[in-house]
């Protein structure tokens, strides 16, 4: 494992090398002056919503690329020391560029386009434009989003599910300390989220938010490009395809729909028809949903199992005792 040499025995297992050639992508020679990179690794998920981004950027520079697949459902592999000396920010995705480590997914998708050849995804006479609107999606907060749109029985699995790796981080505070700054930042993280689950003004707020930049959108489309920057698909139609599409899983369907804003609309149906889309843009195969959440739904249910007879027995050797 790239990691460290005594981690082989906790690192996930590797996807195999993939590439996907889309319009005019070249080789993985370096396109800016520097050494070409040799080796190219993602840690990633596949629903990591970060993920997706970086996996675009590589389908679109034509970038061949080893994968391993870091699960943070609910075995919470990202917290494991093998990774969190990797990537200290406890999130996905990692890329290794010959050995060199980027953490943050707006760095790696821009490094990746200043370092391979093929079409410029941040033409040098659009740079200011392209990533005015990079930056306005990275100051979206999906994960936040994410959370305040989730419902019902589903809302309160999430929260248990986030109890349950606070309790696993001090577990593992204890057992390697030298990573309790690491740990400390990441139960911080976790604290606000808990504490956004108790904020309705706050939830509200970020719906209003992201509504707000779905009418920035539409007015800018509305202007008669094919795409955010001119007719041209740059980085700043990359960064945002993953969130539009995120969106549209998450509730904000309609809001997206052509009767409501049809420039929107028309300009990601454009999106999804870039085969970089269908390749990276992917939700859990079955094999993938029993792999990363099937344990830990088997020992859930095992255990509700096991309460409920256990309270049922209980119950009648007391009613047989009255007798």
């Amino acid at each position: 494992m790239p990691a460290s040499a005594d981690s082989a025995s906790l690192a996930p297992d590797e996807d195999k090398v993939r590439v996907l050639r889309v319009a005019d992508a070249g080789e993985t020679e370096h396109a800016s002056g520097r050494q070409p990179v040799k080796h190219v690794r993602l840690h990633h998920f596949p629903t990591s919503l970060c993920s997706q981004k970086v996996r675009l950027a590589l389908a679109e520079k034509g970038v061949e690329w080893h994968g391993t697949i870091v699960n943070i459902g609910p075995a919470h592999e990202q917290l494991q020391p093998w990774y969190a000396k990797l990537n200290p920010r406890l999130v996905v995705p990692t890329l290794e560029l010959d050995g060199e480590i980027l953490t943050d997914s707006r760095r790696i998708v821009v490094e990746l386009d200043a370092r391979f050849a093929g079409a410029a995804l941040v033409p040098d006479e659009q740079r200011d434009e392209v990533m005015h609107w990079v930056d306005a999606q990275d100051r979206l907060p999906m994960r936040e989003l994410e959370l305040v749109q989730k419902k019902g029985l589903v809302r309160w699995l999430h929260g248990w599910g986030l109890d349950k790796k606070r309790k696993q981080i001090r577990k593992l505070t204890k057992k390697y300390p030298e990573l309790a700054e690491v740990y400390a930042r990441k139960l911080a993280d976790i604290d606000q989220l808990r504490e956004l689950m108790r904020s309705p003004a706050r939830e509200r707020e970020l719906v209003d938010e992201a509504e707000a930049l779905l009418d920035g959108l539409e007015q800018h489309l509305s202007l008669g490009t094919r795409y955010l920057v001119g007719d041209g698909y740059t980085l700043a139609d990359l960064a945002w395809t993953p969130v539009i599409a995120r969106l549209e899983q998450i509730g904000f369907a309609r809001s997206m729909a052509a009767h409501r804003r049809p420039h929107l609309a028309a300009w990601y149906a454009r999106l999804r028809e870039r085969p970089s889309f269908g390749a990276m843009i992917r939700r859990l195969t079955v094999s993938q949903a029993l792999r990363f959440y099937g344990p830990f739904v088997l020992k859930t249910f095992l255990l509700v199992w096991v309460l409920k007879w256990a309270i049922v027995l209980g119950l009648g050797y007391a009613i047989a005792a009255l007798r």
